[in-house]
């Protein structure tokens, strides 16, 4: 009972510890290669003490079948997974050809495979003797060329670890690199002592295989205290989680690798991890974005307030801002993207600037719009052409079918003039019934033309309350620049003196400001 006891401290309380941890690293993220790689590396070493711990258990004669098929093919996984990570983290598994990487790393696993053909292993010993509670292996040339090999690989880690601690220019990576460092020397010391020599009697056999142990302890200080392949929830968090503006990582092709619950929310999707970035934006947006996105990208320059439109799977589009930094994740480099939606925001302050310059019932332009408009058309203008049309008779119209009635009259009027004004003029409502159009290049005798299609249009369309027509009369009066002035508000007084005359000859009519019937008497 107490050599059973001694077994169980022995081995199987490490192949507990270590089985755990494989575990835990595995679900920090299950979709990284590198946290698959590590969990691996440390589940073979929890694999080699539960070998040793059956072995033990079991007659000496058995020894050999565990070695064959469980301990040595766990040495091996050991070996594979530990270069390939190494590797991977270093980034120097990036530099190398697809076609060599990472095939070549897993041409040890022939043996494994061999062991099962062939039914025999020729890397470990098959003879075994036992001291007091320990099985021990025979120091042979297999046992000893397998640990010479497995040692000076070791030694070309510690090389590849220097030199990519001599390339890395991130502190955080480096303290990870350097731990990683000694503690690669300390397991490789401790597996020349424990592996060339054997303490028979003192300590259990295949001592060498603790240095795992040794491995474990630093990978677990670099998680907890370097933050070394953390989690995202450790990351992120409550605020991750709970944060009301979209939170996307973003990895360095542009794809999304996470996604916070606010982000499915944005895009009325339950699904925008895989998606590119760039394809949840308006075509016309992408562009834009790209070219903004790579420059802050290369030089891992955060950037906000950067304005554009994304694009919901329900193919709505809305109005969002986007602050973006760049983190380093399981070593290498995401952009952090913080979505704000101010759709509501941006559409209320599109509708405060449009009434600012355009009247709210009729959508044409208003005073204020038409008054720099005109000036600044009469600067750039050869000639101008001005047009004051006030209705006649609208307040008999608001008095007989109502003011909701007289609203939609109106309305339909604005429709009229701006469908009757060309690009290079504007029609504009100054108030009540009283409408200001300009028309910029024109001749006299387009002058003439321009009002007379006004008038035939507003004939030819009078407003329709049911089945009853409501027809559209207006007194015209033009004035025209240079020949009767260059500043608005003289050419507004002789339009309007011209319009004036229509309404004392029987409105309804049109006519052109002329000096000797319209100037001082």
């Amino acid at each position: 009972m107490t050599t059973l006891f001694l077994y169980m401290a022995v081995y199987l309380l490490p192949a507990f510890l270590l089985s755990h941890l494989a575990l835990d690293v595995l679900l920090r993220n299950p979709r990284q290669v590198e946290h698959r790689l590590l969990s691996l590396f440390v589940f073979g070493y929890a694999m080699l003490f539960l070998a040793e711990f059956g072995r033990h258990l079991s007659p000496i004669d058995a020894s050999p079948a565990f070695v064959t098929y469980w301990f040595g093919n766990a040495g091996i996984l050991i070996f594979v997974c530990s270069v390939h990570f190494i590797v991977k983290v270093t980034g120097v598994g990036a530099k190398l050809p697809k076609w060599i990487y990472p095939y070549v790393i897993y041409l040890p696993l022939i043996p494994v495979a061999l062991t099962f053909i062939r039914q025999e292993n020729i890397l470990n010993s098959q003879r075994f003797d036992q001291v007091g509670p320990w099985i021990y292996p025979e120091f042979n040339v297999s046992y000893l060329t397998t640990m010479t090999v497995g040692n000076v690989f070791h030694f070309l880690i510690i090389v590849l670890l220097m030199y990519a601690l001599k390339r890395a220019d991130r502190h955080e990576h480096q303290l990870v690199l350097r731990m990683l460092i000694w503690t690669a020397v300390v397991v490789l010391v401790w597996d020349i002592v424990f592996g060339y020599f054997q303490f028979r009697g003192i300590m259990p056999p295949y001592a060498y295989m603790y240095g795992g142990l040794v491995w474990t302890v630093a990978l677990v200080v670099a998680m907890n205290r370097l933050d070394f392949l953390a989690s995202y929830a450790k990351r992120y968090g409550t605020l991750y989680n709970l944060n009301p503006s979209a939170i996307l990582l973003v990895d360095d092709t542009g794809r999304i690798e996470s996604a916070n619950p606010a982000a499915r929310t944005l895009f009325h999707t339950v699904r925008v991890v895989n998606e590119r970035f760039v394809d949840l934006l308006p075509e016309k947006k992408r562009d834009e974005w790209c070219e903004h996105y790579t420059k802050h990208f290369k030089a891992q320059k955060k950037f906000l307030e950067f304005e554009t439109k994304i694009q919901t799977k329900s193919g709505q589009e809305r109005y969002v801002v986007i602050d973006g930094d760049f983190v380093y994740i399981d070593q290498k480099i995401h952009g952090m993207i913080l979505i704000r939606d101010v759709h509501t925001f941006k559409e209320a302050e599109q509708s405060i600037r449009f009434f600012a310059y355009h009247d709210p019932l009729t959508k044409l332009a208003n005073r204020r719009a038409f008054y720099e408009q005109a000036d600044q058309a009469l600067l750039q203008a050869d000639t101008l052409a001005l047009v004051i049309l006030d209705l006649d008779g609208f307040k008999g119209i608001n008095d007989t079918y109502g003011h909701q009635v007289g609203d939609d009259f109106l309305v339909h009027l604005g429709v009229l003039l701006e469908l009757a004004t060309p690009e290079t003029g504007l029609a504009s409502r100054v108030g009540g019934d009283e409408f200001y159009m300009y028309v910029t290049d024109v001749e006299a005798d387009d002058i003439v033309a321009f009002v007379e299609r006004l008038q035939s249009l507003l004939e030819e369309r009078p407003f329709r309350l049911g089945r009853e027509k409501i027809p559209i009369r207006a007194s015209i009066g033009v004035s025209v620049s240079p020949t009767q002035g260059n500043d608005l508000d003289t050419l507004i007084h002789k339009a309007d003196q011209a319009m004036y005359q229509i309404k004392q000859q029987g409105k309804n009519d049109y006519a052109i400001y002329d000096e000797v019937l319209h100037g001082p008497k």
